[in-house]
């Protein structure tokens, strides 16, 4: 817990940080896709972030805390508000036949997310990173049995799950391996915690998602040294030696549809046929705005307005390029702006008492704001921004969260 904050209601309850969760992974998922269409309340966020906002409420108001009180909220928080505000006010100067409805509902979603965890992570730092990795842990393994059961497979063979793309699928996968190696750590070297992991390896495999392996591989590079030195520290290498037998057993269940992913999609379409996806089009597409409008950009949904190419290819599938095409210089510039503070708060914690959960969720930032220089639009980007902020936020260095004292509180101090 934050030193300094002592609440009537104590901790935040579980269920708000699932709820959350829960909310943030829902993503785009609307009624249309089981068939029943309702007006507003179609977007299922409505529902969820109206749930989410009343329980938050609740739950500060019965802890008796204000929120975003500290310099680390703060300093964090502001400069990712201000991106997020200019992209909305782009919607003003965006192309006439653009669609920007759907874009600005995106990012007052985005809004309210990263302010709700700011707010509750800024209570509780390892409460809200705990139950969000739990949180993701389960949820990696209800994508892994829904695709492994044979459901969501795309025409091409890649593994998606409950209505998602590959591209978010990858994501869910390595998060989870994440997740599993945080309890693993953090129970002191159980194996069970990462016996999970070769399975989520596999379906972020079977993602085919190329840009998210090599997210994930950065991420491993990132980390390796620090795993290497906790390992032999708390002599957890030799339960490594396991893992492979876990493996042939998974290679087993599995092998076949991997080589035949692996040949098809990575080795014949990206080393033969070098198929990119479009990629390189939607780059210097994307880019091309970007020169035609340096300062201001085209404006929220203005690539997609102009450019017309296809249902397919509504965005960039580049977050600093798409903001650049989108929101200009100005929004580029907010966007390194938002980056920087978030990496400046958290090195202002000193190396030797950075915790692992905070550690934990700066990785798993770290593999969302790689993922997203390969796919995604501005919304797939909103767990990079609230794993920065669970990191950099409510660390040891800040403190002075004071709740707020009612008349009978007072009395009895007195």
């Amino acid at each position: 817990m934050t030193p300094g904050l002592v609440t009537s209601g104590g901790r935040p309850s579980p269920v708000i940080i699932v709820a959350c969760y829960v909310a943030t992974l829902a993503g785009h998922f609307t009624l249309t896709r089981i068939g029943i269409s309702v007006p507003v309340l179609n977007d299922v966020r409505v529902l969820f972030f109206s749930a989410v906002l009343m329980a938050f409420a609740l739950e500060i108001h019965h802890a008796g805390v204000f929120p975003l009180h500290t310099g680390p909220a703060r300093r964090t928080l502001q400069p990712v508000l201000i991106l997020f505000g200019y992209q909305i006010l782009s919607a003003a100067w965006a192309p006439r036949n653009a669609v920007i409805n759907d874009v600005v509902s995106d990012l007052v979603a985005m809004v309210v997310l990263v302010i709700v965890y700011t707010a509750l992570t800024e209570w509780d730092q390892e409460r809200v990173i705990v139950v969000t990795m739990y949180s993701q842990y389960v949820a990696a393994w209800l994508y892994f049995l829904y695709s492994a059961s044979g459901h969501g497979a795309t025409a091409a063979g890649r593994w998606t799950a409950f209505g998602g793309g590959p591209n978010v699928y990858v994501r869910v996968m390595v998060l989870g391996m994440v997740a599993a190696a945080y309890f693993y750590f953090r129970s002191g070297g159980k194996f069970l915690w990462l016996a999970a992991a070769p399975l989520f390896l596999v379906g972020a495999i079977a993602s085919g998602s190329r840009g998210g392996l090599v997210a994930f591989g950065g991420i491993v590079l990132l980390a390796g040294p620090s795993l290497v030195r906790f390992m032999r520290r708390h002599g957890a290498v030799k339960p490594l030696a396991a893992i492979p037998m876990v493996g042939g057993v998974v290679w087993l269940l599995f092998g076949d549809q991997i080589m035949f992913l692996i040949n098809n999609r990575f080795l014949a379409g990206t080393i033969q046929q070098r198929n990119t996806s479009d990629r390189d089009v939607l780059y210097e597409k994307g880019a091309g705005l970007f020169l035609d409008s340096p300062v201001f950009g085209v404006g929220v949904h203005g690539f997609y307005a102009i450019t017309n190419l296809g249902p397919g290819e509504k965005y960039v599938h580049n977050l600093p390029l798409a903001v650049a095409a989108e929101g200009g210089a100005v929004g580029l510039l907010l966007l390194l702006v938002a980056l920087w503070a978030l990496r400046r708060e958290y090195a202002r914690i000193p190396k030797k008492q950075r915790s692992l959960p905070s550690r934990a969720a700066a990785y798993s930032g770290i593999f969302i704001l790689g993922a997203s220089f390969f796919s995604g639009d501005y919304y797939d980007h909103r767990l990079m921004w609230i794993f920065f902020l669970l990191a950099a936020v409510g660390s040891p260095i800040s403190s002075g969260i004071q709740p707020r004292r009612n008349a009978s509180t007072a009395l009895t101090r007195r």
